[in-house]
C-alpha cells in the first residue's frame, strides 16, 4: 500500500511539473503613460535603454500616430526586444523623427 501511495505521489508530481512546463507564455507587459512622459523616458523605465523607444512606437502604432506625442492614460504594450535587433531599432529612430 505504501509503495502504491508513493507511486501515485510521484505520478502526480510529474503531472504538475509537466503542466508547469506547458504553461502559456506570459502576456506582454503594459505601461500606463503618466503626464509629461515621452517614449524616450518610457523606454528607459521599461526596457532599460531610452534609445530603444522605436520598439515601443512600433508595438503601439495602433494608438500612437506621432512618436513625439503620447498621452496620459494610454496603456502601451512593452514588447520583448531581441538584442540582435537593438541596433536596427536605434537606426530606425532617425527615420521616425524626420517624418
Amino acid at each position: 500500500m505504501r509503495s502504491l501511495l508513493l507511486s501515485a505521489f510521484v505520478f502526480a508530481m510529474a503531472m504538475v511539473a509537466g503542466a508547469q512546463q506547458a504553461a502559456p507564455a506570459e502576456p506582454s507587459r503594459t505601461f500606463t503613460v503618466q503626464p509629461g512622459q515621452s517614449l524616450w523616458q518610457i523606454a528607459s523605465l521599461t526596457v532599460g535603454d531610452p534609445t530603444l523607444w522605436p520598439a515601443l512606437y512600433l508595438a503601439n502604432r495602433d494608438q500612437i500616430k506621432d512618436p513625439s506625442r503620447v498621452y496620459p492614460g494610454q496603456r502601451l504594450a512593452i514588447p520583448e526586444i531581441d538584442p540582435e535587433r537593438a541596433d536596427d531599432l536605434r537606426r530606425e529612430a532617425g527615420a521616425l523623427t524626420t517624418r
